[in-house]
């Protein structure tokens, strides 16, 4: 029986093996308009102090906490909870695999390769339960959302994202309508250009136009221009948005 190897430091989990699968920095990431709080890449606007999260448009407290329950089980539970009234565009609990050894991926009863397309192929959960990676040895890794609680304004969503040298999982909380902002941005390395909030709602709200813009390049991948139209739903002090998944290597 192949053994699931794992290091999981302060609820998170650092680095595993599942025969010759390796996969690590599992971590949670959410964001506002201008900030990006992440505990597995460079944060953006965002700080960390004293066991709270400062973005530019308000204070979080968050919570992970990462185990293996099992022999062959990974639970991951995140917890994000507003300390003022803030806007959100996302919630996300993140796990990464090296692509190596993984012959495909699945999701919503498709199947892809890794070709470094940078697409989210991203479902509601109402679409499909799981996401699985299939190794070259037959061997397979199936992650499901098992729990989330979007107060009323996040609805969950499963993606799968063939990046660099890695397969991405993201379990993730996107605003429900009506959205309270909506941000059209077109983004590069060396700027970003934002519409008028006027104009962007404009755009929103026309026939066809939320299905054509809502995160257009995250849906194209890496050759699409870096257009796309992001909602954010506000989040009261004191509510607590969470998700919850589990790990079975098979």
């Amino acid at each position: 029986m192949t053994q699931l190897q794992t290091d999981i430091r302060n609820h998170r989990l650092v680095s595993g093996r599942f025969g010759t699968i390796t996969f690590g920095k599992w971590g949670i990431e959410f964001s506002d308009r201008h900030s990006f709080a992440t505990l597995t890449d460079t944060p953006r606007n965002a700080t960390y102090t004293d066991g709270i999260w400062h973005i530019s448009q308000g204070r979080w407290q968050t919570r992970l906490h990462t185990a293996q329950i099992d022999p062959t089980t990974i639970t991951a539970h995140a917890q994000f909870t507003a300390l003022d009234d803030a806007p959100l565009q996302d919630a996300v609990l993140r796990m990464v695999f090296d692509k190596h050894n993984i012959a495909h991926g699945e999701i919503a009863g498709k199947s892809y390769r890794h070709r470094d397309s940078d697409k989210y192929r991203l479902y509601p959960i109402s679409d499909t339960r799981d996401v699985r990676l299939v190794g070259t040895d037959g061997s397979e890794i199936i992650i499901t959302l098992d729990t989330f609680d979007g107060a009323g304004r996040f609805a969950p969503y499963l993606y799968l994202r063939d990046r660099g040298d890695h397969w991405i999982v993201h379990a993730r909380l996107l605003p429900v309508d009506p959205v309270d902002h909506v941000w059209l941005r077109w983004a590069n390395r060396f700027f970003t250009l934002s519409a008028p909030g006027p104009v962007a709602r404009a755009l929103w709200d026309m026939p066809g136009g939320q299905k054509m813009l809502w995160r257009l390049r995250e849906r194209l991948g890496r050759h699409c221009p870096e257009i796309q139209a992001v909602p954010l739903n506000t989040v009261l002090a004191g509510q607590t948005l969470s998700l919850g998944v589990t790990c079975r290597f098979l």
